[in-house]
């Protein structure tokens, strides 16, 4: 015969509780307050790495190095040249980022991995913590300090 067990009333006595609601209980608090203390501390320090404007300026002058900027034009006519490219090939870019096309006179980054986007959207690409190709994920930019803590990744 198959009987079934009702839970215990909430107003019950803790001594008349049995042992697996404890442990349930126990499992799920644990739970919740060590994902509310992750968030929390990488919120902190994200906040913390990413810095004021002051900081971010200086972040960009790092990525002036690695991927300085020119217009698309100029671009164009130094790398169809070098990668031996024939006339047939226009030279209509796209940016991976926003996803609109990129104009002759526009300013672009180009990376070491030879991808290239508007500078803007690589800019905020970069200032968003991100130190890698946005489409082949090649990394063009190693940052000097770490993250302080290994939960990073979670956020």
């Amino acid at each position: 015969m198959l009987s079934l067990v009702s839970p215990p009333s909430p107003f019950a006595p803790i001594h008349s509780l049995r042992p697996c609601y404890i442990d349930r209980a126990r499992t799920y608090l644990i739970l919740t307050i060590s994902s509310s203390l992750t968030i929390l501390v990488n919120r902190r320090d994200r906040r913390s790495f990413l810095g004021s404007k002051k900081n971010s300026s200086e972040r960009l002058r790092k990525l002036d190095k690695v991927s300085p900027t020119c217009t698309l034009e100029k671009w164009w006519t130094a790398t169809k040249g070098n990668l031996g490219l024939s006339e047939a090939v226009d030279g209509q870019f796209v940016c991976a980022v926003c996803l609109e096309q990129v104009d002759r006179m526009q300013e672009i980054r180009e990376l070491r991995c030879l991808h290239v986007f508007h500078r803007e959207c690589l800019e905020k690409w970069f200032l968003g913590d991100h130190f890698n190709c946005p489409l082949c994920h090649r990394a063009y930019y190693v940052a000097e300090t770490p993250p302080r803590n290994d939960y990073l990744w979670m956020v």
